[in-house]
């Protein structure tokens, strides 16, 4: 439970429907959050941002990575195979003409459309390397994020955030380009909107790892040399090599509407629906179990996938906040009841001890149970 929050009251953004329970989330006087504030320096307002000396920026920068003699990579993109990734790739090959490296850390539960997609990204006409840990160990972090962080993704998000870095390392390759900005799109601390570099010090604080560090998961079962895959390499050797992240985001004008228009020409496919918990059938293409993971965050925090995605529709001027509102009510916290049972049987245990362990992280400040025992929110979303 989150100790720090001792009204049950909780207040929403105006524009958006970001709620203060929100991690990171800052509301200014007139009671509207960060990430709209970002908005709107993004999208024009007073001309805060300066997208055509950016994009002048991003050219320059790109053009001192080009291998020389074209016998090696001039960047690494990592992908997942969802609709961002393949933009970024696109972006890189076609757009600025790049020779990148495709780099995947291995989804747990990647789904078929995921597969579906990595081909389609494969074929714009890049190599790749699709990096599979060992299942064994996977499925031991899996249950630890699980129980231990609220978030059985733990493993993704740090594999994701590391392996791209492992291989920039080993293969000599200093330029990594990573897609959206998080804090610039979905609300975070002032100095880190405009950060352009996704580095060491990033990943520790932002990189969805919950405090835990790879070392923190080492106990009787796993060993950190189990973890090779997941252990940063030292500041020694990303100095030697040079290796830096960029944020393709903080050069670009990020819309994620525009680009699935771009990656669905070249053959990427949606979900045959949209997941439980989420609204748009085009997110989270490449994750089976993520409506457990939004709706364990909605839990915590009041707010979920669905509240995420909306947003950036509202602050794009693509429907407006009561359409949202409505939206959100329908959809936001909802989990499908089959993939509670194959995530129970990947993990090794009983629908009740998977119940027990969601109820150690509600937050029951701004949750109560209704009459049939279900966890709901104690006032309305508003």
């Amino acid at each position: 439970m989150l100790e720090f929050y001792n009204e049950v009251k909780m207040r929403y953004c105006k524009r958006c429907l970001f709620p203060d329970t929100k991690p990171d989330i800052f509301f200014d006087d007139e009671g509207i959050c960060d990430a709209c504030r970002s908005a709107e320096r993004k999208n024009g307002i007073e001309n805060a941002i300066d997208w055509k000396k950016r994009e002048e920026e991003f050219k320059s920068i790109i053009d001192k990575y080009r291998s020389k003699d074209g016998m090696n990579y001039d960047c690494i993109v990592p992908v997942s195979g969802g609709k961002d990734s393949c933009f970024q790739v696109y972006a890189m090959k076609v757009i600025h003409n790049m020779n990148p490296l495709a780099v995947t850390f291995d989804q747990f539960d990647k789904t078929e459309t995921s597969q579906h997609d990595l081909q389609v990204l494969r074929e714009i006409g890049v190599d790749h390397i699709h990096f599979t840990m060992n299942p064994k160990i996977v499925r031991k972090l899996v249950k630890k994020g699980f129980e231990i962080v609220g978030d059985h993704y733990w493993v993704n998000h740090v594999g994701i955030y590391t392996v791209p870095a492992i291989v920039a390392v080993n293969y000599q390759i200093p330029l990594i380009i990573w897609g959206e900005n998080p804090q610039l799109e979905y609300g975070g601390p002032a100095a880190s909107r405009d950060n352009q570099i996704l580095d060491r010090k990033w990943r520790q604080e932002f990189g969805l790892m919950r405090g835990f560090r790879e070392e923190d998961m080492v106990d009787d079962d796993i060993q950190l040399s189990d973890l090779k895959s997941m252990v940063y390499p030292s500041d020694e050797k990303i100095a030697s090599v040079g290796v830096t992240g960029l944020f393709y985001g903080y050069f670009f004008k990020w819309n994620a509407r525009e680009h699935l228009k771009i990656v669905e020409s070249l053959g990427w496919k949606r979900l045959p629906k949209a997941w439980q918990g989420s609204w748009l059938d085009y997110e989270n293409c490449d994750m089976e179990f993520i409506d457990i993971r939004e709706h364990m965050k909605w839990l915590k925090y009041g707010y979920g996938r669905t509240t995420d995605q909306v947003n950036i529709d509202i602050r794009n001027g693509v429907i407006t906040r009561k359409e949202g509102l409505e939206i959100v009510k329908n959809n936001d916290g909802k989990v499908d009841s089959k993939h509670i049972d194959d995530f129970c049987k990947y993990i090794g245990i009983t629908k009740q001890e998977y119940q027990d362990v969601i109820d150690t992280f509600v937050n029951t400040d701004i949750f109560e149970k209704d009459e049939n025992g279900n966890w709901k929110l104690k006032q309305e979303v508003n």
